[in-house]
């Protein structure tokens, strides 16, 4: 059994070695800030505390408990993914000083720059076409948000003011939510978002009591031309700051990022034994099914849809869907763990701008552990069962569920898929593989 792979890709590695430089940031690499760089390094220093290191040892151990780490692929993946999930937990324990705010791109894949060697922190399979940056806030202060285009835009940017992390009590609630459509632009092409605790027009967001950050995600659907916005924050007046932070240095603590990790390992496992676990703590409902569309965010986000896969070698997993008017669609797959498979060295994950359709607009992603040849090749990176996530982003308006966004999911030998499927050689295949690598690399230019 090819087991997935736990090293960067060769070519990845490649493209993100970096000698060792000062940390200073990239003038034209909107994600290399010099707060960016600062908070890795904090990040970094935590991981290696005893307080974080005997967190990710409990996450560990109640990975162990559950019957999944009793198989070969649950053995082989679990440390693996216990440690992303502490290093995640290190980042959302950072940056939370509403007085002294600071962008922090969070989640990303396991990185090299400036002289750092950043490792993968990943929770509940966030989107590997998100950029996604998280901003502190405080109820009583305002702050002026400014997003500069850098190059094509994303696909859909869109902003959630929230209560709380992943992990944390109430993290799931959104207090108010902004897309991209909903904001103006000025002259220039700039996007200028103020927030603070009085009412304002559509470029405002409001703040309650309850409000303590800005997730910020730029979804970018092609790899080789979207570009993150520039995103620069800065507060205008509020309360004078009481806590002892000083600009531009973080300071955490390592038993409160501990705490943490402890909080959201125990939302990943109700998460598997809610949307993807079933009653034994293994996997929920019919294997190789996704379940119905639901509406997210009220509609102005868009819909999504959960499942898992079950698959031997010579099978492969058809999922055809209907992009039913968004602009944005993708299909992800992660392991037992909820873990992001490696959607860098393998098309573990495929969206519009990297998939062919079928003649009738529909799309058809074919999962399987080895290569099939099919042109949507969902690359399991080796692995016979897992989790699957599909999204559909940015509908011209509000939407309600789409009964037909789904439209069949059939597990079938490979040797019989269809034969009207698009097709790659394997050049193809290398060069396909070599194109996510260069795309996604810009997000670590110099």
């Amino acid at each position: 059994m090819r087991q997935p792979a736990r090293r960067l890709p060769a070519l990845l590695a490649l493209l993100l070695a970096t000698t060792a430089s000062a940390p200073v940031a990239a003038a034209g690499n909107p994600l290399a800030t010099r707060d960016q760089l600062r908070l890795e390094r904090e990040a970094a220093r935590l991981l290696a505390t005893p307080e974080v290191r005997a967190a990710e040892a409990d996450v560990r151990r109640a990975f162990a408990a559950l019957p999944f780490a009793a198989t070969a692929e649950g053995a082989a993946t679990l440390d693996a993914s216990a440690h992303e999930v502490a290093f995640a937990g290190v980042e959302d324990s950072l940056d939370r000083d509403g007085a002294h705010p600071r962008t922090f791109w969070v989640w990303s894949p396991a990185h090299r720059w400036f002289g750092l060697a950043t490792p993968r922190a990943k929770v509940l399979m966030p989107n590997a076409d998100n950029v996604f940056r998280i901003l502190p806030v405080d109820a009583a202060s305002r702050y002026r948000l400014t997003l500069t285009r850098t190059g094509p835009e994303p696909t859909q940017l869109s902003l959630q003011l929230l209560p709380s992390l992943p992990g944390e009590a109430d993290w799931s609630e959104v207090i108010a939510q902004r897309v991209d459509s909903d904001l103006t632009r000025a002259p220039d092409g700039r996007i200028v978002i103020t927030v603070g605790p009085e009412a304002g027009e559509a470029n405002h967001v409001a703040t309650t009591a309850g409000s303590r950050f800005l997730l910020l995600r730029d979804t970018i659907q092609d790899w080789t031309r979207e570009r993150p916005y520039r995103l620069t924050v800065q507060r205008l007046n509020g309360p004078v700051a009481t806590t002892s932070a000083v600009p531009g240095k973080p300071e955490a603590s390592a038993q409160a990022a501990a705490d943490l990790i402890r909080a959201i390992v125990s939302r990943v496992l109700a998460a598997r034994d809610g949307g993807f676990g079933r009653s034994d703590g293994f996997f929920s409902g019919p294997a190789n099914t996704l379940a119905p569309p639901r509406v997210r965010e009220g509609g102005r986000w868009g819909l999504s849809a959960s499942g898992h896969f079950q698959i031997a070698d010579d099978e492969a997993l058809l999922i055809t869907l209907d992009p039913a008017g968004a602009a944005y669609l993708s299909v992800q797959l992660a392991n037992g763990w909820l873990g992001s498979l490696d959607y860098l060295g393998h098309t573990a994950s495929l969206n519009l701008a990297q998939s062919r359709p079928n003649p009738d607009g529909t799309v058809t992603f074919v999962a399987a552990a080895r290569d099939p040849g099919a042109a949507n090749w969902l690359d399991t990176t080796g692995l016979h069962e897992g989790s699957l996530f599909a999204r559909w982003q940015k509908f011209p308006g509000p939407v309600a569920a789409q009964a037909q966004a789904v439209r069949e999911v059939r597990l079938v030998r490979i040797a019989d898929l269809p034969a009207d499927l698009p097709r790659l050689t394997p050049a193809q295949r290398r060069a396909q593989v070599a194109a996510r690598v260069a795309g996604y690399g810009t997000r670590f230019a110099r």
